[in-house]
């Protein structure tokens, strides 16, 4: 196995000498910001300093949107289109979207030398397209064999819509998730049900950029303008919470679901609490039989498995057994051992 690719202890993934995906090196000249979630932003503002950073035109937008900084305007910010590859000093850099959220993006670096080095990101299964490379790092969130969903998510899908549906028979909905998951959520019930959606007015900014980027969300109000006093006092709403929002703290007014992005350790995506109370699996991960679908179809015959976020040993056993390809989780070294200061 060569070192060509690697996952660090900070989870910061590395490809080749000078890209580095999802964290800060100091002397990796090249960061490719994969997507926005907590724990693909490490050291993103080290970065924004001393690095160039590379994403999609979707991730710049919703990362403006969270910071209101000087994203807009700086110059080693390069935003890549679809399956078009970039010159880098490194060779081409071409992103593909992994289906994980809005802007989320498989990575594959093409060295001079014909060789193609490459980073799954976090990803759905299936995808219509998959980055082809020699090397790759994959996401291990699912690398466990028992980690298969006995539903698929158009199934979760659907019970969502009829579980709100039934709910607001009676009174109003809170749903609480992550970014991502709560955009999924807006979208499945946009049209499907015949009340107003709330959200804070920083939520309201983020379901912008979805629009922007053509996604099928109605528009939102927000919970400060006058529109949503009058619909808090009918009570028939549903109002979303995501990173930021202050979570309900008391929820007599209304039942309250949580949308999981990870998959229930059952058969059934919904899980009921109590009569007011609710989980639903909305996960935009592959499992472990869709991650080995998407191995195989990238063609690579060397794989790390990110040993930092999920079963990265548990995976490359996985992928040796059932693939017959070399496999081994990362090493989550200290960024010294690879003379990074």
């Amino acid at each position: 196995m060569t070192n060509n690719v690697d996952v660090v202890a900070s989870g910061a993934v590395l490809l080749g000498d000078s890209v580095v995906c999802d964290g800060f090196q100091s002397n990796r000249a090249i960061r490719v910001q994969t997507h926005v979630h907590d724990d693909h932003m490490s050291d993103f503002e080290s970065s924004k300093g001393f690095q160039d950073l590379y994403m999609s035109q979707a991730t710049h937008k919703l990362l403006i949107s969270e910071f209101n900084s000087d994203l807009e305007i700086r110059q080693n910010i390069t935003t890549v289109a679809h399956g078009a590859p970039i010159e880098c000093a490194e060779g081409r850099i071409t992103l593909l979207s992994s289906g994980h959220m809005l802007g989320a993006v498989q990575v594959c670096l093409e060295r001079p030398d014909g060789v193609r080095l490459g980073y799954s990101g976090d990803f759905h299964w299936p995808l219509t397209d998959v980055i082809k490379v020699d090397e790759l790092v994959v996401d291990s969130t699912y690398g466990n064999e028992n980690s298969v969903r006995a539903y698929t998510q158009e199934e979760a899908e659907i019970r969502l819509l009829q579980l709100v549906i039934r709910l607001l028979r009676k009174e109003s909905v809170h749903i609480k998730a992550h970014r991502g998951t709560v955009q999924r959520a807006l979208q499945i019930l946009s049209g499907n049900v015949n009340v107003p959606l709330l959200a804070s007015e920083r939520l309201c900014k983020e379901v912008g950029v979805y629009q922007e980027f053509g996604c099928a969300v109605c528009d939102i109000v927000p919970t400060t303008s006058v529109k949503a006093e009058d619909t808090l006092k009918d009570g028939r709403y549903v109002r979303f919470y995501s990173k930021g929002d202050r979570s309900p703290v008391d929820s007599t007014g209304g039942s309250t679901i949580v949308l999981s992005a990870f998959m229930n350790k059952t058969e059934d995506p919904v899980i009921e609490y109590s009569e007011k109370s609710y989980s639903v699996a909305l996960s935009n991960h592959a499992d472990f039989e869709g991650t080995i679908a998407y191995i195989a179809e990238t063609g690579a015959k060397r794989i790390i498995t990110d040993n930092t976020r999920g079963s990265g040993v548990e995976l490359a056993l996985g992928i040796q057994r059932r693939l017959g390809i070399e496999a081994k989780p990362s090493s989550n070294s200290d960024s010294r051992e690879w003379g990074l200061g």
